[in-house]
């Protein structure tokens, strides 16, 4: 076997291999051997088809085997021998040679790129803490009475805090679209859960009134075949009605599972759910700031075949149903920022990794767990599920190394703390 390597632009290189086509022969022979013992063809017994006829009808199919597998075998000796780190499968193309006892392919490859991790020192982080005061406490008691408010039906126009019952039905260009209408759908005015013009096209209207609304899908709007679109909704109110805050006493505080009754139980339980949330607010803020700071530190090369199955998995998260049709060439045109970025974290992250050695323990991945199903009632279920789907328990594992690494990026940074209240913890994700 011979081998040239060549140095291309960037990671790429060009191996060009060749080999003796007398290796090739002794593989297909082997193969069509194998074959005539099986071998079930019309006028002769099963296995008994003379080797002349096998020849004739199945050399071919069994040469391109052969083939196959010596191009495959002699690509990974050169791999392993050069110390190679292919990004992703090669590129294969047979090379045409005067000499007809050599067989020459060449295997166009991305290397990984060499990552020396430094100045990991220099990373300044900011650690959020979760600071609860007593006024915290009442708006969360506020925002709780809020939903479970109760609504009376007046016959007034509606103003915002109203909520307003009614159908409707949405056009784009005069025809309708999926999920256009709505029959008694209730809008609370001023909730902004709707696209922005809806819920303020809607004060001032009485029941029995009818209403056209002509608005704008947001350009960011979750549909992206709706995003930008101008649309008209013909909309019938059948009812307005006034919300009636409950008032928070013993009855009200009972009903959330406060056996006492007493404000000052509502509110330690208010807070230890605070401190358990923020847990997961705060570690998610600071690997989102750990990756942001470690990709600005180092610089190297991102393989560009990583990038290009990056931005087809941020395609398929954002269009999980594919009903919107787009090329790749959109695609990287709106996603090629976020899956560099993504890469070089996940390949940085990666070699703190191997570096510090990190492995999982029983510990790491019950406290996982534990963190996935808080507030879900079903610990055994998702522990199931993910120790018993083979994608599931790769991607968990993968989720806790990562954890890991960013842990210790932050125990190796320079970290100031600084108090937040819980809604801003929420604001920072």
């Amino acid at each position: 076997m011979v081998t040239k390597i060549k140095n291309l632009k960037g990671l790429e290189k060009e191996l060009v291999i060749s080999f003796d086509s007398k290796d090739v022969e002794p593989t297909v022979d082997s193969k069509l051997l194998k074959l005539s013992k099986t071998l079930d063809l019309k006028g002769f017994r099963k296995g008994k088809v003379p080797m002349n006829v096998v020849k004739s009808k199945y050399y071919n199919q069994c040469f391109n085997e052969s083939l196959s597998e010596h191009i495959e075998q002699n690509y990974i000796k050169v791999i392993l021998d050069e110390k190679l780190n292919p990004a992703g499968p090669p590129k294969i193309s047979m090379e045409e040679t005067k000499n007809k006892d050599i067989y020459t392919f060449k295997a166009l490859i991305e290397v990984m790129p060499n990552i020396e991790l430094k100045n990991i020192d220099k990373i300044k982080l900011e650690k959020p803490v979760l600071k609860v005061k007593k006024e915290d406490l009442e708006k969360a008691v506020d925002k709780i009475a809020d939903q479970y408010k109760e609504w009376k039906v007046v016959k007034r126009k509606s103003k915002k805090g109203d909520r307003v019952k009614a159908d409707f039905v949405g056009k784009i260009n005069g025809e309708e679209f999926e999920n256009n209408k709505a029959n008694d759908f209730f809008i609370e005015i001023g909730s902004n859960q709707l696209i922005p013009g809806f819920e303020e096209g809607l004060k001032g209207v009485k029941a029995g009134e009818e209403k056209v609304l002509d608005i704008v899908f947001p350009d960011d709007y979750q549909d992206k075949k709706l995003a930008a679109k101008p649309v008209t909704f013909d909309i019938k109110i059948k009812e307005v009605s006034e919300a009636k805050v409950s008032e928070i006493n013993e009855d009200f505080i009972k009903k959330l599972g406060i056996k006492d009754g007493k404000i000052e139980s509502l509110y330690s339980k208010i807070e230890e759910g605070m401190k358990k949330d923020s847990e997961t607010l705060i570690e998610s803020y600071l690997k989102k700031n750990v990756i942001s700071s470690l990709s600005k530190l180092q610089k190297f090369e991102v393989p560009k075949s990583l990038i290009h199955d990056e931005i087809l998995r941020i395609e398929k998260e954002n269009n999980p149903s594919g009903d919107v049709k787009m090329s790749f060439e959109d695609m990287e045109k709106l996603y090629l920022k976020e899956a560099e970025n993504r890469v070089k974290a996940g390949l940085l992250l990666r070699e703190i990794i191997n570096k510090e050695k990190f492995s999982l323990s029983k510990e790491n991945i019950d406290n996982w767990l534990d963190t996935i199903s808080r507030g879900q009632g079903n610990r055994a279920e998702i522990e199931n599920y993910y120790m018993n789907n083979e994608d599931a328990k790769k991607n968990m594992e993968s989720v806790i190394l990562e954890n890991l690494a960013v842990k210790w990026v932050i125990k190796n940074a320079s970290v100031n703390e600084k108090n937040y209240t819980f809604d801003d913890l929420v604001e920072l994700r």
